[in-house]
């Protein structure tokens, strides 16, 4: 009789993929809110105190899948990653949000929001730069 196999174990993602996937499921999110928001936006709440219209849309409802995947990969890179690693490079968002919005709802990036994604950019690549001459190190 054979001795019982290891179970297989699967391939994990890098924590820093994990958190780049953070950011896309995140920006996604946001994404869909938009569109969820603007195809209910002529919609009356039903309750008078709160306008929750926007749960009308199945767009809406789309977007928390997306942000529940964004905190699920948020929270296993924060299994290995330092958490002053991974807060740096999640402000992707700050970059990937306004880029989306640009190229799929058709809004107007102005100069100062270029120059604001431009020093985002040049963090992150600060960032970047820096954990890889960490892991060089170690």
């Amino acid at each position: 009789m054979s001795p019982p196999s290891e179970p297989k174990r699967f391939a994990t993602l890098s924590p820093i993929f994990q958190v780049l996937l953070c950011a896309v499921f995140g920006t996604t999110s946001e994404v869909l809110l938009k569109v969820g928001a603007a195809h209910t936006q002529h919609t009356v709440s039903p309750l008078p105190w709160v306008d929750v219209s926007g749960l009308m849309s199945a767009w809406t409802w789309v977007s928390i899948v997306f942000t529940l995947l964004s905190l699920v990969f948020w929270m296993s890179a924060l299994r290995t990653l330092p958490l002053g690693l991974a807060f740096p490079l999640s402000n992707s968002v700050h970059v990937l949000i306004p880029l989306s919005c640009w190229a799929f709802l058709g809004e107007v990036i102005n100069g100062r929001r270029w120059c604001g994604i431009a020093l985002v950019v040049t963090g992150l690549l600060v960032v970047a730069r820096t954990y890889a001459n960490l892991e060089k190190r170690l």
